[in-house]
């Protein structure tokens, strides 16, 4: 099928530092298949991790580069899709719904006002009872559609993003950043629908709009900057000038952070002007909360314990082989998959003292059986603004779970930590993590898989086995 010249490539991306390659586990679209934007277009298989490749644009696919089980590099081209081809003729794939696309629209009739619906803090896990407004992603008269996030909101187990529940208006803001609110409260009202108007709105007692927590609505953005709600309005509040401000998030996004770190060296408007206090700028600080400063303190805690680390490169073959017969079996299986498994099962059935750890308990120091190897899973997670996290969700009792059962609640939580869908109780009460970066117990760490050193080139040809080095990095104090 040839490539039409409206057509893209889509490509492996990267997806570590130490990952050079994958393997294609399953194309959800085949050629001649229509498809959205951000539709999964296929799965891949790393040593490090299972990943959803999405569709870049919406279109026609044309052309798969490569078959289910192929390996492939990192930037290879995976496939071509022809945007907006086979859509009715809609840009951007939206226009399949029956109608006649070269008739004229029917002029939209009045809409009746909408229904006022409460915006209440969500429940973050069992354990959480209260967060902190970090920030406001819309302001009064805004229009949202479903899904867009309304706000941030932190607790000390994660940080959570609150969509908005339905189409239609923002009409009150009922916290400021900053603001410590309750699981259940009230924070916001929108009125739904699409034709919503905004309403007049008085602004607080304190002089300060809700949404800005500046002394009034910020300057708009310039018209054709390409920056997120929030990255604006801390724009306009820091006096930052976006047309100076290079974007990290996706297609080159201004994220909010793009902004700080803009205002740290020097990036101000000449309204700006200097400080009243003579104070010469040190740069852009950021208070971490939620998940970022639990990572934190749990790094920090971590230096006070006894660390051993045992190293081990081990070979492969046996792996490879039982993933390609339960592959057969109609199983969708990644190492990852065996790896953690694996894991679970040495520390339960041969190594248990590994799920041990310790603290204090009335001043004495106190070893910890949580009765289970609660298995932790490091993922790297992109934001919707672009910016990084790492979530660490947790398969509790890990250990006695059948394989069937594991690699579901396996694939569960990876699926909650990239929709930002986990809930705090997700990420408490590991024991034993896979590469997780300062986490308080056993942390075990996975190369990559390959050839030994100096075989790359004719490993193949001599018949040599691929190794996998692993890492145990553990309180010394569980083996004394």
């Amino acid at each position: 099928m040839a490539v039409e010249a409206a057509a893209i490539q889509v490509t492996l991306p990267a997806m570590g530092e130490s990952v050079t390659e994958g393997t294609i586990l399953e194309w959800h679209k085949q050629e001649g298949d229509t498809i959205e934007a951000d539709e999964i277009l296929v799965e891949v298989s790393t040593d490090k991790v299972d990943a959803e490749v999405p569709s870049p644009a919406s279109g026609t696919i044309v052309k798969i580069h490569a078959a289910e089980g192929d390996t492939v590099q990192v930037g290879s081209v995976l496939a071509d899709i022809a945007v907006g081809a086979g859509d009715g003729g809609s840009p951007n794939g939206h226009g399949g719904n029956g109608s006649d696309p070269s008739a004229p629209e029917a002029p939209a009739e009045a809409e009746a006002p909408g229904e006022i619906v409460d915006i209440t803090t969500p429940a973050g896990g069992e354990s959480v009872t209260e967060g902190t407004i970090l920030e406001w992603a819309v302001k009064v008269g805004d229009h949202v559609d479903d899904g867009d996030t309304i706000v941030e909101i932190s607790t000390d187990k994660v940080d959570m993003e609150l969509p908005a529940p339905a189409a239609g208006t923002i009409t009150e803001l009922l916290a400021q950043e900053g603001d410590t609110v309750v699981v259940g409260q009230v924070i916001a009202r929108m009125q739904l629908g699409s034709g919503a108007a905004a309403p007049e709105v008085e602004a607080p007692a304190d002089g300060q709009g809700a949404a800005t927590g500046n002394g009034g609505a910020p300057a708009a953005a310039p018209a054709d900057a390409n920056a997120t709600p929030v990255a604006a309005r801390v724009a306009a509040a820091e006096g930052v000038n976006l047309a100076g401000v290079t974007g990290t998030g996706p297609q080159g996004r201004i994220t909010k952070d793009d902004v700080l770190d803009a205002k740290g060296n020097g990036g101000v408007t000449a309204a700006a002007g200097p400080s009243t206090d003579g104070a010469t700028a040190t740069g852009a600080r950021t208070v971490l909360k939620g998940g970022a400063a639990m990572l934190a303190r749990y790094m920090d805690e971590s230096r006070e314990i006894p660390t051993a680390t045992s190293f081990r490169t081990i070979t492969v073959t046996a792996m490879d082989a039982r993933r390609k017969q339960l592959k057969e079996a109609g199983q969708k299986v990644s190492f990852t998959h065996l790896i953690a498994y694996a894991i679970s099962l040495g520390a339960q059935q041969d190594m248990p003292v590994m799920s041990h750890h310790f603290d204090t308990v009335d001043g004495k120091p106190t070893r910890i059986d949580d009765g289970a190897v609660n298995l932790g899973l490091a993922v790297d997670v992109e934001k919707k603004d672009g910016s990084r996290t790492l979530r660490v969700p947790v398969i509790r009792d890990a250990g006695r779970k059948p394989f069937k059962e594991f690699k579901a609640a396996f694939d569960e939580l990876i699926d909650n930590a990239r929709t930002n869908s986990l809930t705090a109780d997700d990420l408490t009460g590991a024991n034993i993590s896979l590469t997780n970066p300062g986490g308080i117990g056993t942390i075990v760490a996975t190369g990559s898989i390959a050839y030994p050193v100096g075989l790359g080139t004719i490993g193949d040809m001599i018949g040599a086995e691929k190794v996998m080095t692993m890492t145990s990095t553990y309180d010394h104090r569980v083996i004394q």
